[in-house]
């Protein structure tokens, strides 16, 4: 074409002229919109599509429920899920626009989850939810259906904790407390001593062990104090996440002195104190009559 407009420019009749600005008119526009269609064609930015997750999942009534949804190409969009019994959205992003703290979103940055999480599901939580792809298109979204299997009886939440001790000054302390939740075990536990917060500490010998079981619905919390001291007695606490508390004492008693309380001196100690008791009394006592005098002594002590 550029040749032939070359070739038009070297004829100078007034007619070839205006074939020349016709030819230029008409085919110019059409080769450069081409050029630009074949542009935009390799340039063009992929859709958003979604990958495969579940399209129907059951939970029982008090766990977490989890709805997945994944969605590559996302781009500069974002996700929106709402149930679609109703047009109002529940989350934006990762943003929760209604007031339910029980609702969460699963993201992590860069990755395509954008998974509805629902905390201690209940009945009513049951329905389709969608998960939708905000943008003029409304045909870009994922239905998910969710069922919630009601348990015909639950658990009573209960919390109990070891019973009151009595420990030698250098021994250990070791308490245990056990929680259970009505759907789910408790979030976390904590220990206090005289209304102060204990927490783990090797230094100290202090050590705290928790565990928990999602199908028991427990959460188990060990308290151990390697080698307790005088001002370790009190009044312990364990208290969950979920407001259950349970209390215990430990009394921490000093070895020689609970030991003249519950007659449990070693030998020599207790003979060392029948002499001194004979001494106050009067009586002389030498090593050669010393084993008629220790007789002699049980005998008088028996019949004070």
């Amino acid at each position: 074409m550029i040749e032939a407009m070359q070739h038009l420019s070297f004829i100078h009749e007034p007619h070839n002229i205006f074939a020349t600005l016709l030819i230029t008119v008409t085919f110019v526009p059409a080769y450069c919109g081409v050029i630009d269609h074949s542009y935009a064609e390799r340039h063009r930015t992929p859709a958003p599509d979604f990958l495969h997750t579940p399209s129907n999942v059951t939970f029982h009534r008090g766990e977490l429920a989890v709805l997945r949804c994944s969605v590559y190409n996302l781009g500069t969009k974002y996700v929106v899920w709402r149930r679609t019994d109703s047009s109002f959205p529940l989350t934006s992003g990762t943003m929760v626009v209604v007031a339910d703290d029980r609702l969460q979103i699963g993201h992590v940055q860069y990755k395509n989850q954008w998974d509805l999480m629902i905390k201690n599901v209940q009945p009513e939580d049951a329905g389709i939810y969608e998960c939708q792809v905000a943008s003029k298109d409304k045909t870009v979204r994922r239905l998910v259906q969710l069922t919630v299997i009601a348990d015909p009886e639950a658990d009573i939440p209960e919390i109990k904790i070891s019973e009151e001790q009595y420990v030698e000054r250098g021994e250990s302390i070791v308490l245990q407390c056990n929680a259970t939740g009505e759907y789910y075990p408790p979030d976390e536990m904590d220990w206090f001593r005289n209304g102060q917060k204990v927490d783990s500490n090797m230094g100290s010998g202090i050590k705290i062990l928790k565990q928990f079981s999602i199908s028991k619905r427990t959460f188990s919390s060990n308290l151990r104090i390697d080698r307790a001291k005088m001002d370790d007695g009190g009044t312990y606490v364990c208290r969950t996440s979920s407001m259950q508390i349970a209390s215990t004492k430990v009394h921490v008693l000093n070895a020689e002195t609970y030991n003249r309380k519950r007659g449990t001196l070693k030998n020599g100690d207790e003979t060392s104190d029948q002499i001194s008791a004979l001494h106050s009394a009067g009586y002389t006592v030498s090593s050669t009559y010393y084993f008629i005098t220790l007789t002699m002594l049980t005998f008088w002590l028996s019949s004070i």
